[in-house]
């Protein structure tokens, strides 16, 4: 052995990876390094390549020979588990020329059965996730009709109770979402306030009937008690588990923005996006229904009245959003009438709104 083959064989042999060369036509080995030797557990030279690395008596079905014969020039890369010694390898093929001028095969076996085990592990992991995942969307799905059920039946009762403030949150609930999506709150963020419109006044269900529907005007006891409302809701509300802030919008929602409101006196950035979406949608639908103790102001008053008050009681972009949806709705439906239409038409922001708004008598 010259020195030369001598300085490749010590460098093959310090390598941590199979290499071995063999001859295509009858499958014997010409040389192999140490770590073949070593994993094998025997000297492989002039055996058959079959027998040493499988344990087979016959040539592999998964011979690359006749590949790498086709692709000379090329190395061919594949992938194999071997049943033999339990390991997973990569594996390159390639036609060298021997030192006796033929075309032998030659391998190199890089061992990878570490990575393919934390392969397998992060696969079943991803498995594990995926089948999480979808465990948590039915369960997600379940929470919310058992919410769509507890907000259907807690509707339902204060109904059987009061029949106007059932309706009532209904309008405020379908406001309250044509105002949200003006203002482009995320869909997330119009869902949770749907909720809490549907379920803003379920505190009156603790106040005496003949109190919310009194003919005359409250005295100042009756009144204190009719606030108690939002207290009320918040501690019915407040035990649900919902994916929202549902108890504190309705906490907040008789909160105004310079602080005069209830229960608390909260202003500005104290107060939830979501609950000054439903105090505008509330004094809306208010204002323009029908009471025991006062008639319908119309529509066109309600508007005048949160546009009078913008930015002292209610938030001036939620109002700016309500009065484009009332407008749009207006063009569509012509809900303001022309007894009405006076005390909306005289702001100068309701025409800087729509400037074509058109007066329906209906």
């Amino acid at each position: 052995m010259n020195f030369e083959r001598i300085q490749y064989c010590t460098m093959f042999d310090s390598i941590n990876a199979g290499i071995y060369v063999s001859d295509i036509e009858n499958y014997k080995i010409l040389y192999a390094n140490k770590f073949i030797k070593d994993i094998y557990g025997r000297e492989p030279i002039g055996e058959l390549c079959y027998k040493v690395l499988h344990n087979k008596d016959y040539p592999c079905i998964f011979c690359t020979n006749q590949i790498i014969k086709e692709t000379k020039d090329k190395p061919y890369i594949w992938e194999h588990y071997n049943t033999f010694v339990n390991k997973y390898f990569e594996i390159t093929n390639k036609i060298i020329r021997w030192r006796d001028g033929r075309d032998v095969r030659f391998e190199y076996m890089c061992e990878m059965s570490k990575y393919k085990q934390v392969q397998t592990e992060l696969l079943m992991e991803k498995e594990a996730i995926k089948s999480l995942e979808a465990k948590l969307k039915k369960t997600n799905e379940k929470l919310q009709i058992l919410s769509q059920s507890t907000i259907t039946a807690l509707s339902e009762l204060l109904e059987q109770k009061d029949s106007y403030t059932a309706s009532h949150q209904t309008n405020v609930a379908n406001l309250s979402c044509a105002i949200a999506k003006e203002m482009k709150l995320p869909e997330e963020q119009i869902k949770g306030i749907k909720v809490a419109a549907l379920l803003h006044d379920i505190g009156k269900i603790a106040i005496p009937l003949d109190i919310l529907n009194k003919p005359r005007n409250l005295t100042d006891n009756e009144f204190n008690l009719i606030k108690e409302h939002v207290q009320n809701g918040f501690e019915v509300i407040k035990t649900l588990d919902f994916s929202w802030p549902i108890a504190k919008i309705i906490l907040q929602h008789h909160e105004r923005m310079n602080g005069s409101g209830y229960p608390n006196g909260l202003r500005n950035n104290e107060i939830l996006i979501e609950a000054k979406i439903l105090a505008v949608a509330d004094t809306i639908d208010a204002m323009s229904s029908h009471r025991p103790y006062r008639p319908a102001r119309g529509l066109g008053e309600a508007m005048a009245e949160v546009l009078k008050h913008s930015n002292v009681l209610y938030d001036s972009e939620v109002v700016k959003a309500c009065l484009s949806v009332l407008m749009k709705e207006n063009k569509k439906n012509k809900v303001i009438t022309q007894k009405n239409f006076q005390y909306a038409s005289n702001h100068s922001e309701i025409n800087k709104i729509n400037k074509n708004i058109v007066c329906y008598n209906i």
